[in-house]
């Protein structure tokens, strides 16, 4: 059973779940044991977190610290079966592992913030919309429609 922490770059406690540079995973003696660098979150889009969601199952992490978390997020975690704590944002690593820094148990989505972007039609939360196909009307990529000789007055 290990423990995941978000941090910044600053190696403080990350005010955002999906922000954070790095996730530095400790056993149950204080021994780091894997670091998870949160790269490429733009290349990824919206399908980031699910990606360090999947890579924290992976090394076995039961309990994620972190700062704040939106609800949705919250709400993934937590359907995952990890134990997810707050502390204040921008405590420092070695605050956290002394152990001298209080920890919240967040236990239902509501204790997360509120969503600042409106749902996208992907679904995700990220905000963006599915762009629709534009249709063509009379064209076709290798020949003409067949039977199709005039459009709003233009000859083919």
């Amino acid at each position: 059973m290990a423990m995941a922490i978000a941090l910044t770059s600053r190696e403080q406690v990350a005010g955002h779940f999906g922000k954070a540079a790095v996730f530095v995973i400790y056993d149950q003696q204080g021994q780091q044991v894997a670091r998870i660098e949160n790269t490429g979150s733009r290349e990824l889009g919206c399908k980031h977190k699910k990606v360090i969601q999947r890579q924290l199952a992976e090394c076995g992490v039961s309990e994620i610290v972190l700062g704040n978390i939106g609800q949705r997020s919250l709400a993934r975690l937590l359907k995952a079966g990890f134990n997810v704590s707050r502390v204040a944002p921008r405590t420092t690593l070695a605050d956290m592992l002394s152990g001298s820094v209080a920890k919240e148990a967040l236990t239902s989505a509501e204790q997360g913030r509120d969503c600042k972007r409106e749902k996208g039609a992907c679904g995700c939360g990220c905000g963006s919309k599915k762009k629709a196909s534009v249709a063509k009307v009379g064209m076709s990529s290798l020949s003409p429609v067949s039977g199709l000789t005039k459009i709003g007055g233009f000859k083919l």
